[in-house]
């Protein structure tokens, strides 16, 4: 790569980057320096337009203003590649679904066979006040949810518009300054930093848990980086990061099962959500496995 393109590579890296951290780090900043702003900083960045949204509009922004011609990473013709939309939609998902067993199964008592979390997040949708589950009903809750994850396209397209700035723009930038493998987790990081002031308000995480909320940053760093891993893989195989999409929309759907049958007695940073470790554990397996299969060179 000459000096030239080597300038303009990092100009849009840059870029890029100016815009998605401007947009939602100002606000907060704002609403650390001013507390009672807290609530509306956080109603404003957390909102799926806001924060989804900023990363395919930094692209936009960025390609427009360095006359960025170069083909994006992105394609909606899913079906032409069977196997790496099913390998999207349902292996990472399956990862966390076990991730959720494997939680519960270590800590057998944070199980509420009660479903009071379901009665109270869903009541006015019709979910009863009184519920009696078992083993065997949650998993098979589990086990729908998990189905429904891997079809909700819906979701998959809520989810691109990270996607398509992270995956689809950043990522290859990335891989042009430095090897593949650095260039992933550099890229798994800085997407985990955009959630920061997200963590900061308590999403995902709460409040009560150990060292609140640097602790739940740096947790949310980890946990992206080995989610990046997968759909950095299937992005740069089939350059096309709408298959990062569907991993991504499966995996905010089954990640939510675990939380609906806990009594939520251990802390997050644990599970039973993928954010924790325990509920992370085997996708960041198999994300060690495909960490070692990624390209050399793209």
């Amino acid at each position: 790569m000459d000096t030239r393109a080597k300038d303009i590579t990092k100009k849009r890296m840059i870029l890029f980057s100016a815009i998605v951290f401007g947009i939602l780090y100002i606000p907060w900043i704002i609403g650390i320096m001013i507390p009672d702003l807290g609530e509306t900083v956080y109603a404003v960045i957390s909102f799926p337009a806001v924060f989804m949204g900023t990363p395919a509009l930094a692209v936009f922004i960025t390609r427009k203003f360095t006359e960025d011609t170069t083909p994006l990473h992105f394609s909606p013709r899913i079906f032409q590649n069977t196997k790496a939309l099913l390998f999207s939609a349902l292996i990472p998902g399956a990862a966390i679904f076990l991730g959720t067993i494997l939680f519960f199964w270590v800590f057998p008592d944070d199980l509420d066979f009660q479903g009071r979390y379901i009665s109270a997040a869903y009541g006015a949708f019709g979910a009863p006040s009184d519920i009696e589950l078992t083993i065997g009903s949650m998993f098979l809750m589990g086990f729908i949810v998990y189905a429904v994850s891997a079809a909700a396209f819906p979701i998959w397209y809520i989810a691109l518009g990270e996607d398509i700035g992270w995956q689809g723009y950043m990522l290859p930038l990335l891989c042009r300054k430095m090897p593949v493998r650095c260039a992933v987790i550099l890229n798994g990081a800085l997407w985990g930093l955009a959630h920061a002031p997200l963590i900061y308000y308590g999403m995902n995480y709460g409040a009560g848990y150990f060292g609140a909320p640097y602790t739940g940053i740096f947790m949310m760093i980890f946990v992206t980086i080995v989610l990046g891993i997968w759909m950095s893989y299937i992005t740069l195989k089939t350059k096309n990061c709408m298959y990062a999409a569907i991993m991504h929309g499966a995996a905010d759907i089954i990640g939510e099962v675990g939380l609906w049958i806990s009594l939520s007695t251990k802390s997050s940073l644990l599970g039973p959500a993928p954010t924790g470790i325990i509920g992370l554990s085997v996708l960041l397996t198999g994300a060690v496995i495909l960490f070692f299969r990624l390209p050399c060179d793209v």
